[in-house]
């Protein structure tokens, strides 16, 4: 039984985890585009330079590229990548924000900063398990022989 468990967790992991990432994306890039000004207020305490609704829309719009990127299965590696980079740029914001986000014991804008710390696991996951493709694969084994 624990086998069965196992097998099966192993066959539907990876894509479960990249559908569940891109929805969530997606998800999160759409509300931007509803609503700019929570996004917008977070910049303001912590980057102001960037704390307009133009910078928002772009957020949202390339957050929507890449869960279709993530559906879609179109260049895993640099979705990733780019999810890597998103999640690090709200994760500074947690860091740099202690009167927004109250770091140690977290106000809800700091638990909702916080959460992009998994995400980014997850989008370092997309990335450690994207099929390499083939031309690389032979140059990989060319150099390894």
């Amino acid at each position: 039984m624990e086998d069965q468990l196992i097998a099966i967790a192993r066959r539907i992991s990876g894509p479960f985890l990249r559908i569940s990432l891109a929805v969530i994306v997606a998800w999160i890039g759409i509300l931007k585009f509803v609503d700019p000004s929570p996004v917008v207020g977070l910049l303001q305490a912590s980057m102001p330079f960037l704390a307009f609704n133009a910078f928002v829309y772009l957020l949202g719009a390339v957050e929507v590229i890449v869960a279709v990127m993530l559906l879609a299965r179109i260049m895993l590696p640099y979705a990733g990548l780019i999810l890597v980079a998103l999640f690090a740029g709200t994760l500074t914001i947690l860091l740099i924000t202690p009167s927004v986000t109250n770091i140690p014991t977290l106000s809800l804008a700091g638990q909702f900063l916080l959460k992009d710390l998994g995400l980014m696991a997850a989008a370092v996951q997309i990335i450690a398990t994207a099929p390499v493709r083939e031309s690389q694969r032979m140059a990989a084994q060319a150099v390894a022989a």
